[in-house]
């Protein structure tokens, strides 16, 4: 019995990989505690907070834990991209129920604020100071 187990072990070794996140990232976990608080103050609202029962992951990217950004962030330098180009936190690209909700959509003009008033785009330029930006072919966020 033993034997067949390690054919069926070495046959999912490729699929495993395949969730390994880049060294770039895999490097900067876990979140040092500013990370996180930026993060969960200007980030998790729409990438991995449950709002009435449903989590909301716009691009299909989770930030709310390490593991989950481990699982969902395939590209830091795109990250940093849209940073950089100011794509994050962006009013326009919130789902539906999130536009359409008058107390949310306050919440999302404070958090902004906040985030512009707090520097916090210059604490994640630093955190990403070695990666290099990417753009690419893939829809945008």
């Amino acid at each position: 019995m033993p034997r067949l187990l390690v054919p069926a072990l070495l046959a999912t070794l490729p699929a495993l990989s395949a969730f390994a996140a880049e060294p770039a990232l895999e490097a900067r976990l876990p979140l040092k505690p500013e990370i996180r608080k930026v993060l969960d103050n200007s980030c998790v609202f729409c990438h991995g907070e449950v709002i009435d029962g449903k989590k909301e992951t716009r691009g299909d990217v989770d930030l709310s834990t390490d593991a989950e950004i481990k699982a969902t962030v395939t590209e830091i330098g795109r990250f940093k991209q849209y940073i950089l180009e100011d794509k994050m936190p962006h009013k326009p690209k919130l789902s539906k129920r999130l536009r359409d909700n008058a107390e949310l959509q306050a919440r999302l003009t404070k958090l902004k604020a906040d985030y512009d008033k707090n520097g916090e785009k210059a604490v994640l330029l630093a955190w990403l100071d070695d990666v290099v930006a990417t753009t690419g072919d893939k829809k945008d966020h």
